[in-house]
């Protein structure tokens, strides 16, 4: 029997045998497997976690037990004013940022798309400020608004213009935020109209202009509808990214002057370690999660029927 035992062992192992069978037919389970644990540690389980949080009182003191408020806290919502002025905030921004962005990259790439292969060295230059991480832009358009000794003011001097104070003025506190967040994301629009420009093809353009159609024609009439897929895309990714901001705010303004620049994920940052309430910093992030899924739902699906 052990001798017996040995050789289906043997077997097994042997090229054919019932291990290497097993394994060729779960080679895609095994395969899979580490990501779906890094994917359950790193998404599943926070995002269980923080719908647990949402319904629940949580005191900053560890040892008194978590209270059950059921959706007490999504109601709060209805009735914060911080929060309605961080909604606003954040509403406008990504509205004004996202806008802009899209139509100095679709005009640049529009521009430099027929001359983009010689000017190697210009396409290098754009994308630099969208692969810098977010607290060095910050700090960078930090210093370049200081009043006293920013770059910005120094120019506005030379030139004979007020000084203002950019960041920390009530008026220009959420433009400044713009305009930073502007530079910094405007060649990630620009490179992707770039490459959906590069893929159009050639002979309808070719047949319109035959046909007598202005550059204006041909840009409404084809380039703009070869794009939709593309500038669906880019929108979506820049206005889930713009309902995020943090770090810009964070770094220039703190969320002032008077609440002029507060978001809402800055918001949740002060709920949840300013005011030490974690489980209402959780449903408001939740309800900036629901948002951004209705919103990029109904985005697609209004791309979708424009087709």
């Amino acid at each position: 029997m052990v001798g017996s035992a040995s050789g289906m062992s043997t077997a097994q192992l042997r090229p054919g045998g019932g291990l290497e069978r097993w394994a060729e037919r779960h080679l895609r389970v095994l395969m899979l497997a580490p990501t779906v644990i890094i994917l359950l540690g790193l998404t599943i389980f926070p995002s269980i976690y923080m719908f647990y949080a949402a319904v629940h009182k949580i005191s900053p003191n560890p040892d008194v037990p978590w209270d059950f408020v059921g959706p007490g806290n999504f109601v709060r919502l209805l009735s914060d004013q911080q929060f309605h002025v961080a909604l606003l905030n954040t509403t406008v921004f990504t509205v004004l940022a996202v806008t802009v962005e899209f139509l100095l990259g679709l005009g640049l790439a529009l521009l430099l798309d027929k001359y983009i292969r010689r000017l190697t060295f210009l396409k290098t230059m754009l994308m630099i400020p969208m692969m810098l991480p977010p607290i060095a832009v910050a700090i960078t358009w930090k210093l370049i608004y200081e009043p006293q000794f920013g770059v910005l003011n120094e120019i506005m001097y030379r030139l004979g213009l007020p000084l203002q104070a950019w960041a920390g003025d009530v008026d220009l506190a959420m433009f400044s935020i713009i305009v930073a967040d502007v530079w910094q994301w405007t060649p990630f629009i620009f490179l992707l109209m770039l490459a959906g420009l590069a893929s159009l093809p050639v002979e309808p353009y070719e047949a319109a202009a035959l046909d007598g159609a202005s550059s204006w024609r041909q840009f409404w009439d084809l380039t703009l509808p070869f794009l939709k897929p593309v500038i669906a895309i880019a929108l979506l990714l820049r206005v889930m990214d713009a309902l995020r901001l943090f770090d810009l705010v964070f770094i220039l303004t703190g969320g002032g002057p008077a609440d002029r620049t507060k978001v809402l994920s800055l918001y949740i940052y002060q709920v949840a370690y300013r005011f030490a309430d974690p489980g209402y910093a959780a449903a408001i992030s939740l309800f900036v999660l629901f948002v951004t899924i209705i919103l990029s739902t109904w985005f697609m699906n209004r791309m979708r029927l424009a087709d």
